[in-house]
């Protein structure tokens, strides 16, 4: 297994995961799914994987991205990619594909699916809803059931809410996709994702039922068990002695066995003992040290610019000043406490009290914070501390 710090894994790189994956594939039975995991937690290698193993659970399948796409359109042509490369060697079915096309879509001169998506010759043009409601219908058309896993949904509807008419055209995009999930459900299932929630991007524009459809599917991070395992894994691969009370202390320094926040403090740990140096307690806490640096703080930025991608003004600023109590204690900080720090922002006591619940609600799903013991703490420790060494006031 390798150390990979940056891209989705797949294949050998991809770690345990199967009691996910069987519940997945579970509920793809008879239903659509919303997966709901914080950045980096893994959520584009597991449907990396869920598409590699579609065969053996009766789907074809596909998989592809909304982040490209600038409007409703670009993600028409991101389906049809996708299409055209899990066709690939299947000739007869893209033509087939390509005649269904064009028998719904009567006004185009012609029409070709390949690698740059549709290539459309219309003497009228059709728009993107036709055009993307023909695909599906095309693709409800072939033969088996079909896996459909697209990722960065939120981050193409934020996108498109900054343009002009923005609002309404997300609340037709959304409901145009959930029309698609329901008219073809026989034959397709869905599996929808993103770094930022697709489910509070919703919330946030009152349209909570276009995603209501779909199953949440909380993706976390590894049990400790699991990290121990997956740590001795990546030590034996480069051939590093980290014994268990290490692997523990590298896990507990990290307070939240992400792989993602795993596989980082391993690569840091692998280049201090690149000149020989054995691994040690002391070297282990240096890892934490260096993260925390100025180097790199561009793993820990987003965290805080996501915020502001994902509830807008003023909800970002409130988010953040939840956050700053929160960090200056390793036990976090209480309701009542942070509900006095909101009042300082919000002096209405019913408004006060109903953003609280929103906003701690958001920072619980999003791998924020979460509660023990009646307080609310950070999930990653080395989170908390890049958070009160750089954001806190």
């Amino acid at each position: 297994m390798r150390s990979v710090t940056g891209a989705p894994v797949e294949g050998d790189d991809f770690f345990d995961r199967k009691q996910e994956q069987r519940q997945m594939w579970r509920r793809l039975e008879s239903d659509s799914l919303l997966l709901l995991a914080p950045r980096r937690i893994g959520k584009t290698s597991l449907m990396r994987a869920l598409c590699a193993d579609a065969a053996d659970h009766g789907f074809r399948a596909m998989g592809l991205s909304f982040a490209p796409c600038e409007d409703e359109m670009g993600c028409i042509q991101e389906l049809a990619k996708a299409v055209a490369a899990a066709e690939s060697g299947i000739g007869s079915d893209l033509a087939r594909l390509q005649k269904g096309l064009a028998a719904r879509l009567p006004n185009l001169k012609s029409i070709k699916i390949g690698p740059v998506g549709i290539d459309l010759a219309a003497a009228d043009n059709p728009g993107w809803r036709a055009v993307g409601e023909a695909l599906a219908a095309g693709i409800g058309d072939l033969d088996g059931r079909w896996l459909i896993c697209v990722d960065e949904v939120p981050v193409f509807l934020l996108k498109l809410l900054g343009q002009d008419d923005g609002r309404e055209r997300v609340r037709g995009f959304l409901y145009w996709l959930r029309n698609l999930r329901q008219d073809h459900h026989g034959g397709i299932r869905w599996v929808l994702a993103g770094s930022i929630g697709l489910d509070t991007v919703a919330a946030r524009l009152g349209l909570g039922d276009t995603v209501n459809d779909l199953v949440p599917t909380p993706l976390g991070a590894f049990d400790p068990a699991t990290a121990d395992r997956f740590l001795q894994s990546l030590a034996e691969s480069y051939a590093i002695r980290l014994t268990k009370p290490l692997r523990a202390r590298l896990i507990e320094q990290l307070g939240w066995p992400v792989p993602y926040y795993l596989q980082i403090a391993f690569s840091k740990l692998y280049d201090l003992c690149d000149a020989g140096v054995k691994p040690s307690a002391m070297l282990v806490d240096q890892v934490f040290v260096e993260l925390l640096g100025p180097s790199h703080k561009g793993y820990f930025d987003y965290w805080r610019q996501r915020l502001g991608e994902e509830l807008g003004t003023p909800d970002d600023g409130y988010a953040v000043h939840l956050l700053n109590h929160c960090c200056r204690d390793l036990r976090g900080a209480s309701r009542d406490t942070l509900k006095l720090a909101l009042s300082e922002r919000v002096q209405d006591p019913d408004a006060c009290e109903e953003r609280l619940r929103y906003l701690l609600d958001i920072l619980e799903s999003d791998g924020y914070l979460f509660q023990v013991e009646g307080r609310y703490r950070f999930r990653l420790e080395l989170l908390r501390r890049y958070w009160h060494a750089r954001v806190a006031l």
